[in-house]
């Protein structure tokens, strides 16, 4: 779709609602265009459409797709990344009339709100966030700037995060910490142990979670040192359980191993997430029931569907490699259904730019297993503080803090990250 825009002021705003119907790389602004978008007029094949101001540009916009495409999308004309936050300003009534959203995606968001009110928060509180970068190899969906392979000095890396979680000024009793990555699970024993004890010698906390997200890196003593170490929440994230899609992207998946891991976690009663990718290249609807099959017998706490997003430096994006929007959007059908059935309800949700058929990541749990890390960075309701390499940080006051994005960096500015972090904290509890 070729557009002429008078003002560019105004492309992200053209750019949103386009990309809802084409693919950003179908998405092309030149000199002439099939639309002519000029100030308070759109036009398209000698027909006029006018336009006061940008919520009119954004609506007229849609609407002129939506005819184009005989497709209406069940977000409407929504684009932002949160939108269960728009309940914190509007009705679902004025949600629905203003965005266009359909009942269903209405009736998610409601329901959202309901799980999420449910649980306390306090917006003086502070969550920790920490950062281990290190894959055994890159899936050709991510595009995460993660340090891939097993020669790299994974030891030297916590003994940095030692020193920042032992000098950063956080009040000794947390919210939630999360542990993330990359592949935290990758590090070996001795490390993992280590870091846990520096983590309990100075914090306190109602939620931990470890992602542990590849079973290729797992073991029963690692589950047990999580478990000694006061982890109370794991992830064990498959992505999809069909062995021929799960090797396309580069990745292994031991199925028996996986097993054994996840009834060793169940035995040692930790709270465990399953994450799955819709819209992986191969992947159709019929096809992807082999996910459901196997959660059926295994009934984990929580599950998150995430919708494939084209991410710039996946390897997915630079060979222009898509999942079938069609098949997508059957997926998400029976997710629907199978999620029903299964007693399972809806907790968080967010949406990224370039996400497949505009459909959406949601968080699922059962048995109110509900995890607070996952709403409050979500809703942003509270502080977070994040530690290691390319980790962020975001205070209720507005302010912001990115530790340094590659290993060199971090190592070498690693005094001044903690200093700078430290300032922001202290400005805030003042």
């Amino acid at each position: 779709m070729k557009i002429y825009l008078s003002d560019e002021n105004k492309r992200k705003i053209v750019y949103d609602i386009l990309n809802i119907f084409y693919d950003d790389r179908q998405i092309i602004f030149s000199d002439e265009g099939e639309i002519e978008i000029l100030d308070e007029k759109i036009i398209f094949q000698g027909q006029t459409y006018p336009y006061k101001d940008n919520y009119e540009l954004k609506a007229t916009l849609y609407k002129l797709l939506v005819d184009i495409n005989d497709y209406k999308s069940p977000w409407g004309m929504l684009t932002g990344s949160k939108p269960s936050k728009l309940l914190q300003k509007y009705s679902s009534t004025e949600i629905k009339e203003k965005y266009l959203l359909s009942d269903e995606k209405i009736n998610l968001l409601v329901d959202i709100k309901n799980e999420q009110e449910k649980l306390d928060f306090d917006k003086d509180s502070f969550n920790l966030y920490i950062n281990i970068p290190f894959c055994p190899t890159r899936c050709d969906y991510c595009s995460y700037p993660t340090i891939i392979g097993p020669h790299h000095d994974k030891s030297e890396y916590i003994s940095y995060l030692i020193k920042e979680i032992n000098n950063i000024n956080l009040p000794k009793n947390l919210d939630t910490i999360y542990i993330g990555g990359g592949t935290p699970s990758y590090i070996s024993h001795k490390d993992l142990e280590k870091l846990l004890v520096t983590i309990n010698n100075k914090f306190s906390y109602q939620e931990f979670t470890f992602e542990a997200g590849r079973e290729d890196t797992l073991d029963k003593e690692k589950l047990e040192i999580l478990k000694k170490n006061g982890v109370g929440r794991i992830s064990l994230n498959p992505q999809t359980f069909n062995q021929k899609i799960i090797k396309s992207v580069g990745r292994s998946q031991d199925m028996d191993h996986f097993l054994k891991m996840y009834e060793k976690a169940r035995e040692l009663g930790f709270i465990i997430n399953m994450d799955f990718i819709v819209g992986l290249v191969g992947e159709d609807a019929e096809t992807f029931t082999k996910n459901f099959e196997v959660l059926e017998k295994l009934q984990p706490d929580n599950i998150t569907f995430h919708a494939l997003a084209s991410k710039s430096g996946s390897k997915y994006r630079e060979e222009n490699k898509k999942g079938s929007i069609k098949d997508a959007l059957k997926i998400n059908e029976n997710i629907k259904n199978f999620t029903k059935v299964n007693n399972y309800k809806a907790y968080y949700l967010y949406r990224q730019k370039n996400i497949i058929s505009n459909l959406e990541n949601v968080g699922y749990q059962k048995r109110n297993t509900a995890q607070r890390y996952n709403i409050i960075i979500n809703e942003e309701i509270e502080n977070l503080i994040g530690l290691g390499m390319n980790a962020n940080s975001k205070l209720m006051n507005g302010k912001k803090y990115r530790n340094a994005r590659n290993m060199k960096d971090y190592r070498e500015n690693i005094e001044k990250i903690i200093r700078d972090k430290n300032q922001i904290i202290n400005e805030y509890k003042r």
